[in-house]
This record gives structure tokens, sequence and C-alpha cells, in this order.
């Protein structure tokens, strides 16, 4: 069985009502999956831009035995519904429904999260509502890898310019087939670099022809305007919140530069109450969780098991992740 049907393989979906007011109570098909081991603490993985919850297929080989994962494909993206404009995709309104998922569809109290670039905004927002619920619950342990989380140090590709821009992208989307888009990212975000003759950039492939998924590409990349806009407040108010986060960087990213890890560790996550640890990889690109899989689940696994831990290079092998700071060791 190949990786996209494995992923495809008990899998169920939901249907979330758009909250986002121009959609007009817009209902969408959500897929959902959980696997690992049933009962065992629970993770939830927030995928990014323009993949989906396949994502985290390698981590989920690595934890399984370990961990119940918990996924979603957020409207417009893998294996849910993308409908078409006008339909308006936001990260407030994933948010909203990853708090829903996370209180009322899986009914979770104590788990962890584990947040990839998209992602990761989506994740700072629904720390933020979750903080505000007289009972959260907020993850035990956040996990944020890879992202462009403060866009005056990021590094927009020619392609998401592209996407951005009213008078190409929609041009830009139909020239775009989705293993051209699955190879192109495999060409240039994951390290070593690899093709479609890699499973795992297959997979996304057929993630992406699900439902014509480079047809909404123009409408998906938009998030970039909500983080522009408020990018600099999430940061401040996920500064305050009294949760332990955990930053995973991999190294060779030139899309998520790692002097954008460099800045949010050092202005908000450094200072923030909770106990803060900040990992680099240096195996890795902008897709950590597919190019280490093994470190990233070695760190989750030391964290979760709430060992203290001096500076360090896993495993004191010359390639391992490089535990470079850390915080809040003393009161915890």
């Amino acid at each position: 069985m190949g990786i996209f049907e494995e992923w495809v393989s008990g899998a169920t979906s939901f249907t979330w009502r758009s909250t986002t007011p121009a959609n007009d109570g817009a209902e969408v098909e959500v897929f959902t999956r959980r696997c690992g081991t049933p009962g065992a603490p629970a993770l939830v993985c927030v995928h990014g831009f323009p993949t989906s919850s396949i994502d985290y297929y390698a981590l989920t080989r690595e934890l399984g035995g370990e961990f119940e994962f918990f996924v979603v494909d957020f409207p417009g993206y893998g294996l849910s519904a993308k409908p078409r404009a006008p339909y308006v995709y936001s990260l407030y309104d994933d948010a909203r429904l990853l708090v829903h998922a996370i209180t009322e569809r899986w009914g979770l109290t104590d788990y962890r999260m584990i947040t990839h670039d998209r992602g990761s905004s989506v994740g700072m927002i629904t720390l933020g509502m979750l903080a505000d619920r007289p009972d959260g619950p907020l993850p035990a342990d956040v996990f944020m890898t890879n992202a462009n989380i403060f866009l005056p140090l990021a590094n927009l590709t020619a392609f998401q310019v592209a996407l951005l821009d009213d008078e190409t992208g929609r041009a830009t989307a139909a020239a775009t087939t989705p293993e051209l888009l699955a190879a192109g990212l495999g060409a240039t975000t994951f390290m070593p670099r690899r093709d479609l003759d890699d499973p795992e950039i297959a997979a996304l492939a057929l993630c992406f022809a699900h439902d014509d998924g480079p047809a909404v590409l123009p409408d998906t990349i938009r998030y970039l305007h909500e983080r522009a806009a408020d990018e600099t407040r999430w940061l401040q108010r996920l500064s305050g919140i009294d949760v332990d986060l955990t930053l995973i960087w991999g190294l060779h990213d030139g899309v998520a530069p790692l002097r954008v890890a460099n800045h949010v560790w050092q202005a908000y996550l450094r200072p923030k109450p909770g106990r803060n640890r900040y990992w680099v990889v240096p195996g890795a690109d902008h897709y950590v969780q597919c190019d280490a899989p093994g470190e990233v689940a070695e760190i989750i696994r030391l964290t979760a098991g709430g060992t203290e831990l001096d500076l360090q290079t896993l495993g004191a092998r010359p390639d391992g992740a490089v535990l470079v700071d850390r915080s809040g060791h003393q009161q915890r």
C-alpha cells in the first residue's frame, strides 16, 4: 500500500460551516484522521501551505507506537473540499475549526500540538482562542517548526509572488499541475532534494490532484495578507501565554531562513512564561518533519517525557539536532 492509500484508509470527514462573514455560512467537507496507538498521549498536527496533513506521515511512522495522532486538512488543502472564489479562506476560520476539532470532535483535554509553516499562524491564533476560554484546554507542549512567522525576514518565492499578484495569479495556477507543484517542492524545500519517484512527493501530488487543488492556490495563499497585518499581534499574545513551547528549525530552509527563528526566539519565545527550547536541525530544509522525522520524534519524546536537558547535540552525533538555547528551567 502506498503512502497516499495508507493515509486515506480509515480517515473520516465532518462538515464545517465557515465562520468567515463573506462566506455566508457556507459548508465545507473537512478531511480528518486519527492514527497511531488509541488511548496513547495525543498529538495534534497542524499543516502548512500549500500541502496538507500528509506532511506528518513520516512522523506518524516514528511515533505511532507512543502517540495517537489527530490531523485535519483545512478547507482548500489536501483531501478536504476546495471551494472556488468567491469563497474566502482565512487563518481565523481555520483556527476556529481547529478549536472545534480539539474540543468537540476529538474531545481532547490532555494533548500536545505540532505546527508547521502556515499552520504555525493557525496554531498561534488557536492558542490565543484556547487561552481565552475558561476551560481551555491549552496543550501540554507546543512544537513549532519552520514557518515564515515574521515576514520582514522571510524569502517569498517567485511562485508565491506570482500567485499573490491579481494579474498573474490565475494564469500561474492554471499552468501548475499537481505533479509540477509536488516536484517543485521536492526540488527546492526538501533535503536531500527529491523528485516524483520519491513516495512522499508522489503522495503530495495525489493530494494536490484532489478537487483540482492548484485552481485555488491564488485564493489560499492570501493568508499571507492576514499574516502581514497581524503577525506581530499573534507573537505578542503568544509571548504571554504560559505554555511550554519548543521551536524546531531545519537549518537549510531558504524560504523561512534561520534568521526568522532567531528573531522570534529572542524577541518573543525566550522571554515567555513556560519551559521553552530552541532546536536547530542541521540535516533539514523547510519540511523538517519529512527530512528528519527521527530527530523531530526524539525531540518530542524527550520533551513529552519531562526530561531536563542541557544544551547539547542530540545523540552526540555530528549531524544531530542542536539544542541551542532554552529558558524557564528554573521555574519548571
